[in-house]
Order: structure tokens, then C-alpha cells, then sequence
């Protein structure tokens, strides 16, 4: 009996180490799904945030209960569970991105991204000069897939792109806009578990087994393209 109380202890110790977490997962994973609907890689409204989440807390249940007990072990092993969820399920759903026309996401310039945007796709990162060689066609009339506003503002403060005192003109936003869509699916994601996830370098490095140079050179190299183009 007392050491069914103790297993019961364990058991409900580590849920409640789990549920700890899930304030800081779930904005990331409600982020990443509702980029992937704007982009046209997976239906609008057909998955939710809760249900990625479940999955992934499932998961951990079956493999890591009993062999994990740090909060900050679990913390990062339910965002790379989630993390690997969202990319199985971008890339099982990626053909909805043949459903829409490229011109509704690319403009000019941007079509040359993409063969890049494909890459990435099947999990190539996308180095900083990807990011650096591009111009912007910030002229077109084809109107750019908006993020909610929070999510632009938060993007903007944490990369310290633009004077947050200042007000955003509506081309600067429509540019704003065009660069994150622009954004190769794997850099966003990096970009994502930085801004939203509130994840260190060497926290995302050790989620996506990289060096931490490569995540602080990729979210350099992101800030970079945005300054460049919204100051």
C-alpha cells in the first residue's frame, strides 16, 4: 500500500511538473500552427494548440515518466516533443502549398526563395546568406498574409529591430509582413521558439541538436533582414 502512495505521489509530482510548463509551450505551438494556416501549409481551424500539446505530454508519459524529474528537463523535452510534432505535421500536410498561388506569399524578389522554402521543408537550415542576398520588391500589389498584431510586436521587441516609441507605417507592416513569410518554415521556427517559446540560444541549440553559434547566426542574420528592410 505504501508503495502504491509513493508511485501515485510520483505520478501526480510529475503531471503537475508538466502542466508548469504548458503556459510557456502553448503560445509557441499556437503561433507555429497559425503561421502554417496563413502560409497555406495546413488547413485554417483544422488543428489546435491543446491537441499538439496533448499529444506531446502523451508521449512523455509513456517514455520519460520515471526518468525525468528536473522542471527544466521536462520543460525542454515537451518543446522538443511539440516542436517535432508541428514539423512531422508540416510536412505531411505540405501539399496545400500547391493549392495557392505563389504570388500570394512571394512577390517579385521574393520567388527566388522558392527552391529555399521547399528545402526547408525536408529540415535543411537555412544558412545566413540565404537570409542576406535578397532584395525586397516592397511595391507590389499583392496583399501579404498579416500576423495578429501582438505577434508583430513582440517579434519587433525581442529582435530590437525597430524604435519601439515610433509608430509602424502600414507599408512597413505590409513589409514587416513580407519578410517573416519570406522566412524558411526551419528559421521561423527557430525564430518562433526565441520570440514565443522565450527559449535561450543554447536552449533552442539543444532542442534542434545544433551548435548555439548556428541559432544566434540564424537569429542575427533574421534580425538583420528585418532592420534592413523596415528602417
Amino acid at each position: 500500500m505504501k508503495e502504491n502512495s509513493t508511485v501515485n505521489k510520483q505520478h501526480n509530482e510529475f503531471g503537475r511538473k508538466i502542466l508548469s510548463s504548458i503556459a510557456q509551450v502553448h503560445p509557441y505551438v499556437k503561433h507555429r500552427l497559425y503561421t502554417a494556416e496563413i502560409r497555406g501549409i495546413i488547413p485554417h481551424n483544422m488543428y489546435n494548440s491543446t491537441g499538439i500539446i496533448d499529444d506531446a505530454i502523451v508521449d512523455l508519459y509513456d517514455k520519460y515518466e520515471g526518468e525525468l524529474d528536473n522542471d527544466y528537463e521536462i520543460k525542454m523535452k515537451i518543446f522538443s516533443l511539440v516542436s517535432k510534432r508541428l514539423s512531422i505535421l508540416f510536412k505531411k500536410e505540405a501539399f496545400h502549398k500547391d493549392t495557392m498561388s505563389t504570388s500570394q506569399i512571394l512577390d517579385g524578389e521574393l520567388k527566388l526563395l522558392e527552391e529555399n522554402m521547399e528545402m526547408d521543408v525536408n529540415d535543411d537550415l537555412s544558412m545566413e546568406e540565404d537570409l542576406d542576398d535578397i532584395s525586397y520588391n516592397q511595391t507590389g500589389t499583392n496583399k501579404p498574409e498579416f500576423l495578429y498584431a501582438d505577434a508583430e510586436k513582440n517579434i519587433i521587441n525581442t529582435l530590437e529591430i525597430h524604435d519601439t516609441r515610433l509608430d509602424i507605417s502600414d507599408d512597413k507592416r505590409k513589409t514587416f509582413n513580407k519578410v517573416y513569410n519570406w522566412l524558411p518554415l526551419k528559421t521561423s521556427n527557430i525564430l518562433d521558439l526565441f520570440v514565443f517559446g522565450k527559449l535561450s540560444y543554447d536552449e533552442i541549440a539543444k532542442i534542434k541538436d545544433v551548435n548555439p553559434a548556428e541559432i544566434k547566426k540564424t537569429l542575427h542574420a533574421v534580425g538583420k533582414t528585418f532592420r534592413r528592410n523596415l528602417n
